[in-house]
């Protein structure tokens, strides 16, 4: 009689375990809301700030103890970095008896592909630990086999630990993610009481999940009014059919929300896969922007509703950011300050510019008005100029006009260089050595780039500086100056920069006997 019990007993627990495997992650109609319950990489997706998530799932409500799951899901980025954080806690009742309980710890890493970041890879992993409770000491059945010592008759844990991975690719509101929870397929093992002290083990199954959805907004200024989002789940465990889980939820500025979706059926048999299948449809309100509530209700299949009922779903939604913002200007306030700071540093900059532009320009009328002082003055002295050499050839025989050499002089200056001043110390040296009368002549030139005028008094200025240098280092012989500009008979040519270069120069010649 004892060995029929333990039998039953067994066959009961076998029975148990199956359920237990085909709801093994718990099922949600608002992982939609929530994407971070079955994917690490998809924490920290809400840019402004940390979300917490409280939900409530009350399956199959026509049984006595149909399952329930309660869950609490934290997430957020780390400030301005790629980082991201996030903890769950779950408890899942299987029936009266069976209790998993769940907690996990989540790192995520944003890889951005631009410098938006509304485009690139997460990578999250996600570890923790599940515990599982047979709890027998208050079974009640017709032949009391629970009470039994030949039975499992007090309570009965196993505690694993558990790890998944998870991988989601974003591209605005695009998203599709791939995740394995319970990666490390490990073993529950639960230890008989009483008379047999028999251990009774399976493994927590691998699970695959493939997740994309895609959030399109439209309407309004912004163009983010309205707001739709299909979405797909596909989840596989190595013993049971594929399920494959619909969704579409329309949205209105982020306040009320509407959404329905169809989830096909698997496992073993038309047992679970009838009671697994069913439509859902989603409502939603939000409170400011800061907390959403939603509710699912779920309604199974035609041939099983009026023995197991419906499903209940709720869900709370907190956003922790600061400050939720109405427009996306308030959303980019620093961002647009930092804009037109930079734009005001721009046209100071420029205004700056434009006072400096106006003072060379007013640099450059005094440079004219000298230019034009300087032209008034070199005619004034080439007749000057001219009535000497009429004079000093009146009193001189056999008159006799010598190049000596070239000073030169840079683009558009009057100033004398070292070379030119070594130049005109050599010229002292060999004038000494000099007998006879004569007098010093400087031809002025100067290129072709300024103006006509400016080139004239600009080589006035250039042969004047040249007599003063001479007069300077002792020499008293009489020196004439006569400024030609651009117009000498020696400087037609100026094809190129080197020809250019030689006409910015004085030519000296001696004149006499």
């Amino acid at each position: 009689m004892k060995s029929i019990k333990y039998l039953i007993t067994c066959l009961f627990l076998s029975l148990t375990f199956v359920v237990s495997k085909a709801q093994q992650t718990p099922v949600y109609n608002n992982y939609t809301i929530n994407p971070f319950l079955y994917n690490p990489a998809r924490a920290g997706d809400n840019p402004d700030g940390g979300v917490i998530n409280l939900g409530f799932r009350k399956q199959w409500d026509r049984i006595p103890y149909g399952p329930v799951t309660g869950n609490a899901t934290w997430d957020s980025r780390i400030k301005e970095s790629n980082m991201a954080l996030g903890a769950s806690l779950t408890h899942d009742r299987v029936g009266k008896h069976i209790m998993n309980t769940m907690a996990s710890f989540t790192y995520n890493y944003r890889l951005p592909f631009n410098k938006e970041k509304n485009h690139g890879l997460n990578f999250g992993i996600q570890a923790g630990i599940i515990s599982q409770k047979f709890n027998f000491t208050d079974a009640i059945t017709t032949d009391g086999i629970f009470n039994d010592n030949a039975a499992v008759t007090n309570n009965s844990r196993a505690t694993n630990f558990d790890l998944s991975l998870g991988i989601n690719y974003h591209f605005k509101g695009l998203n599709v993610g791939f995740s394995v929870p319970q990666l490390l397929n490990g073993k529950a093992k639960f230890r008989g009481n009483g008379m047999n002290k028999e251990t009774s083990m399976f493994h927590y199954e691998r699970e695959y999940l493939v997740l994309a959805s895609y959030e399109a907004r439209f309407g309004g200024k912004d163009k983010k009014t309205w707001m739709i989002t299909p979405s797909l789940m596909f989840r596989k465990y190595k013993s049971i059919d594929p399920q494959i889980d619909l969704n579409v939820m329309f949205g209105y500025k982020q306040l009320v929300w509407l959404g329905a979706g169809y989830r096909t059926g698997g496992g073993y048999g038309g047992f679970i896969k009838t009671n697994s299948a069913g439509f859902h449809v989603t409502a939603g309100a939000g409170i400011k922007e800061r907390v959403n509530l939603f509710y699912s209700f779920e309604m199974p299949m035609k041939d099983v509703r009026s023995n197991f009922g419906y499903t209940h779903e709720v869900t709370i939604q907190c956003n922790l950011a600061k400050k939720v913002d109405k427009s996306e200007y308030e959303r980019n306030k620093k961002k647009v300050e930092d804009d037109i700071a930079k734009l005001n540093q721009k046209t100071d900059e420029v205004g700056s510019k434009a006072i400096e532009a106006m003072d060379k320009g007013n640099d450059l009328a005094d440079q004219v008005k000298n230019a034009d002082n300087s032209i008034k003055e070199a005619f004034e002295k080439l007749n000057a100029q001219e009535d000497n050499i009429k004079e000093i050839a009146s009193r001189l025989d056999n008159i006799v006009f010598k190049k000596f050499g070239s000073i030169y002089f840079e683009n558009d200056k009057s100033e004398l260089t070292a070379e030119a001043k070594a130049s005109l110390d050599a010229f002292k040296s060999k004038l000494a050595g000099m007998k006879g009368n004569y007098f010093i002549y400087l031809a002025g030139n100067a290129s072709q780039e300024g103006a006509t005028d400016y080139n004239l008094a600009l080589s006035a200025k250039r042969s004047d500086a040249v007599k003063k240098y001479l007069e300077g280092v002792g020499i008293s012989q009489r020196i004439l100056l006569l400024p030609y500009g651009e117009n000498s008979w020696v400087t037609d040519k100026q094809d190129n920069e080197a020809d250019k270069a030689k006409n910015r120069r004085v030519d000296i010649y001696l004149a006499g006997e």
